[in-house]
């Protein structure tokens, strides 16, 4: 017979008590649990992939609108492009950490939804840009606007999933990015063949088609996103699932209710495992920045016209779609992060290294394509390593949004990198990647083989690890111990 324990629940808007009776293992507990992980698949993994999907439309639809008139139109010359790609990742970086905090003082559906309003303005704003400094301060702001979204996601995703349910989730939510990169393409393909309109420039009505959404859907982001297993509504769940998804949520060291540790900033800050993630996921948004603004201006360069290449980004992103839901669905159930994010970036790799050496079509475009299946996997895979390995609420924000600071400080790079003067082969841009996606592979495995030799270390003192109970996780928070516990374990 299964152990079973007893969870006093108080219903809202009455005056008594429900005692809930919550099975602790066996056949039942399962089956709440399958229950309550179909719900939460079916409801909050689609909202949040829907919110990033708008998230990288507007944020990567500069480079469809250059192929569709916007250098003409805002009168931009010499280096005014990349500059203004620079732009947003200077707004984006400098919100990440202010971002984290926020999080802790206001609920996710708040953060969330407001921020999305605001960089949907900024978005659709850019459509009567007229001139170089209305295109930078649009995508400065929408910058800033844009980090509530994406280094929110996984520390959300965190208070309801446990660690080994978490990459297949968050790589579902990041994917939803490829699936932009193929919609861009197809929405700027329609608007430039069939759109056209005397008074109304491509660019402006690709900016205003892509924005538009994102306003409703921040509006209705304040009103349907679940902010943590305590709140979820008594419509979507039983009684039996909210308490067991509160205790999920809890054995994944979500006790803390702090909202300012100073010592949990600090452990993160201090965290040399945080700085090797940092090294690689510098050397993924280097490639991937410029991968995503420049795509289309690389497909025509192969020879096709604007309109056409357009339409020929779509296929890359196909391709990568598979890569990033293969690559981490095998990932949780290897309980490996480390192999993965390396056998992604030799995929990219082999990409670039096919666009450097040969100057045929087919061959250069089956290399955007590896570029595409192994840079995209990267983004889920690092996110929940890094939510994985850290514990307590600050400690992971502030991991997650360093995470995102310091790779965004040096997308920037990546928006500097194809200069038109280097088309049609690109050969300064294409090395850079190649040597950052390099770096990616060295620390990647250099990180996990640490982690592999502290896992081992903590088995041959202490043995086999224990599940500490919430009271337990809450005291190692409070002392300050987090992911050194004895009984922690890393994801390698």
């Amino acid at each position: 017979m299964s152990e079973t324990k007893e969870i006093v629940a108080s219903e809202t808007g009455s005056d008594h008590k429900n005692v809930v009776v919550v099975p602790q293992s066996g056949p039942e507990r399962e089956a709440i649990v399958k229950r309550l992980k179909l719900k939460l698949d079916l409801r909050l993994v689609p909202y949040l992939s829907l919110l990033y999907l708008f998230n990288a439309l507007d944020r990567g639809n500069i480079g469809n609108a250059r192929l569709a008139g916007l250098e003409a139109g805002t009168h931009l010359t010499g280096n005014d492009f990349y500059n203004a790609l620079s732009f947003f990742y200077f707004g984006y970086t400098i919100s990440q950490i202010p971002n984290m905090f926020i999080l802790k003082k206001v609920t996710p559906s708040v953060l969330v939804g407001v921020t999305m309003i605001l960089w949907g303005v900024c978005s659709t704003s850019m459509a009567a840009a007229k001139n170089y400094s209305d295109l930078v301060a649009t995508r400065f702001f929408m910058g800033i606007f844009e980090a509530g979204v994406g280094p929110a996601a996984p520390v959300i995703l965190s208070f309801f999933y446990l660690r080994d349910e978490l990459a297949w989730r968050t790589a579902l939510f990041y994917g939803s990015s490829t699936f932009a990169g193929a919609f861009g393409g197809l929405i700027a393909y329609g608007v430039a063949t069939n759109l056209s309109h005397a008074s109304l420039a491509p660019w402006k009505l690709l900016f205003i088609i892509e924005g538009v959404p994102t306003l409703f859907l921040g509006i209705l982001t304040i009103f349907i996103l679940p902010n943590s297993p305590q709140t979820l509504e008594r419509w979507f769940v039983t009684p039996e699932e909210k308490q067991v998804a509160i205790e999920r949520s809890s054995t994944g060291h979500n006790v803390d209710s702090s909202l300012l540790d100073k010592r949990q900033l600090l452990a993160a800050i201090k965290d040399y495992k945080n700085y090797f993630s940092c090294l690689i996921y510098i050397g993924l948004n280097i490639p991937l920045a410029s991968y995503t603004s420049f795509l289309p201006t690389i497909v025509s360069e192969m020879g096709y016209t604007n309109a056409k290449a357009q339409l020929m980004t779509v296929p890359p992103y196909a391709c990568a779609i598979v890569t990033v839901f293969s690559m981490c669905w095998f990932s949780d159930r290897a309980k490996n992060r480390g192999f993965f994010v390396a056998a992604s970036a030799l995929l990219a790799c082999i990409g670039y290294i096919l666009l450097i050496s040969s100057n045929k079509i087919g061959a250069n475009y089956a290399g955007a394509c590896f570029v595409a299946m192994g840079l995209y996997p990267i983004i889920p895979l690092m996110l929940s390593w890094v939510a994985n390995n850290n514990v307590g609420h600050i400690k992971r924000a502030v991991s997650i949004a360093m995470l995102n600071t310091f790779g965004q400080c040096f997308a920037t790079v990546g928006t500097q990198i194809y200069k038109t003067k280097t088309a049609p082969r690109f050969f300064v841009g294409y090395g850079v990647c190649l040597a950052f996606t390099v770096v990616m592979i060295v620390f990647a495995i250099a990180l996990s083989l640490i982690l592999k030799r502290e896992n081992a270390r903590r088995d041959a003192t202490h043995g086999t690890p224990k599940q500490l109970t919430p009271e337990e996780q809450q005291e190692a928070i409070k002392n300050g111990i987090y992911d050194n516990d004895p009984s922690f374990r890393y994801f390698c």
